[in-house]
Formats: C-alpha cells, sequence, structure tokens
C-alpha cells in the first residue's frame, strides 16, 4: 500500500504529524509520504516560499521514520511552471506502480470541496480516499459528491488499488496552519516576538526554523 498525505505545509504543524500517525496505526503503515504542494490550484499564495516549506517538512519529519518527505508535485510544478493536481500526482504514481493499493489522504473540510479540484471524478479511478473526519462531526455531502462517497463507502481498510473511501474517525488536534499564521503575525509588541502561543503546535524543529528564518512576520528577538 502507498499512502500520500498531500498538502501546502504552511507551515507543516503538530496537527499534520498527529493525523499522519493516525492513518499510520489505522492502515498499520510503516511509511507515509507526506507530499508537499508547491503551488496549489485551489489555494491562496502560500505564505513561506517553496523551499522554506520543504525543509520545514523534513525537519517535522526526521523524528518518525514513518513519515517520508515526498518533492514530487514541487519538481513537476517546476518543470511546467504552473500549479500542481492532485490527479496528475496520482496519475504519475499509478504509471509507476499500476497495481499497488493507492491512497490519498484527505481532511473532511477539503473533502467537502472535491468537486472544485482539477478532474476531480478521476481521482476515483486512481486511488482509494481516505477522509480524515473529525469525531462528532458527520461528514455533510450534497449531490453527486454525496452519492459517489455512498457507492464507493468501504467499513474498512481498502483492498483493491483505487475507488473506495474510507472515512476515519479519530481524534484530531485542533490546529491549522491559519492560525499559526495569524497568531504568529499578532505577535507583541507589533509583531517583533516570536509567540510563545504557538510553540506547542509545531515540531520543536520547525518553530526554531520559523523563528531562525524570520517567516510569517516574525522578528528574532536574538
Amino acid at each position: 500500500m502507498i499512502c500520500l498525505f498531500g498538502g501546502t505545509f504552511d507551515p507543516v504543524h503538530a496537527g499534520h504529524v498527529h493525523a499522519a500517525g493516525a492513518v499510520s496505526d489505522a492502515l498499520a503503515l510503516a511509511k507515509i509520504h507526506m507530499l508537499l504542494s508547491a503551488r496549489p490550484g485551489h489555494r491562496d499564495e502560500p505564505g513561506a516560499s517553496v523551499d522554506q516549506r520543504w525543509r520545514m517538512l523534513e525537519l517535522a519529519c526526521a523524528d518518525d521514520p514513518r513519515l517520508y518527505p515526498d518533492d514530487t508535485e514541487v519538481r513537476r510544478a517546476r518543470r511546467l511552471g504552473r500549479p500542481s493536481y492532485t490527479v496528475e500526482t496520482l496519475e504519475e504514481y499509478r504509471r509507476q506502480t499500476p497495481d499497488a493499493v493507492l491512497v490519498w489522504v484527505v481532511g473532511s473540510d477539503a473533502y467537502r470541496d472535491l468537486g472544485t479540484w482539477h478532474r476531480w471524478r478521476e481521482v476515483f479511478e486512481l486511488c482509494n480516499l481516505l477522509v480524515l473526519n473529525r469525531p462528532g462531526a458527520p461528514l455533510q455531502l450534497s449531490g453527486e459528491l454525496a452519492a459517489i462517497t455512498q457507492a464507493r463507502r468501504l467499513s474498512g481498510a481498502p483492498g483493491e488499488p483505487a475507488g473506495g473511501v474510507l472515512v476515519l474517525d479519530a481524534p484530531m488536534r485542533d490546529v491549522s496552519a491559519t492560525r499559526i499564521r495569524q497568531a504568529l503575525r499578532a505577535a507583541t509588541p507589533a509583531g517583533e516576538r516570536f509567540s510563545a502561543a504557538v510553540e506547542d503546535l509545531l515540531p520543536p524543529a520547525v518553530y526554531t526554523y520559523i523563528k531562525q528564518h524570520q517567516l510569517y512576520g516574525v522578528v528574532s528577538d536574538a
């Protein structure tokens, strides 16, 4: 089984690491590809450069042997000079491993917007989707996506190369990259100090990297 956990990782945080661990436990995986999106087609421009986000991802993965930083989308985006698309990444992996059970991890909020993705219907033919759902917050879908999800819903780990949807109810840390960036910009006085309020929301090495490189409006107090 090949498991891909995609994200802008702007910055990668403790919630990402915790969620990846939950997926690893649920599917009994020894390796999860943490796939950095260089220029996502459906998101605003990231606050940190692709090289900075890549370095932070490497640092976050260094302490957990299950997490593997993957730059497949970064390399393709640089080669093509345009945003990267999930369906193209899946096609690339499928060409390399045509018979493998391929799993793409997505948060429930992103899954609800799947219909806005480039060639989104083809995603189901290329991989299985694992949707991370917060306990007590049922996945609210409508229209075509709801019908597709119902028809493809799995009760356990996927056994086929593609086509299934597994909704994983697992404890998730209440943290987001947006919240972290906002906290850093709001650090007092006037952003001149690194906000200790986000320290426990970031892997230690990532926390240090942000401070050293003065990312997201941080001004070093060194």
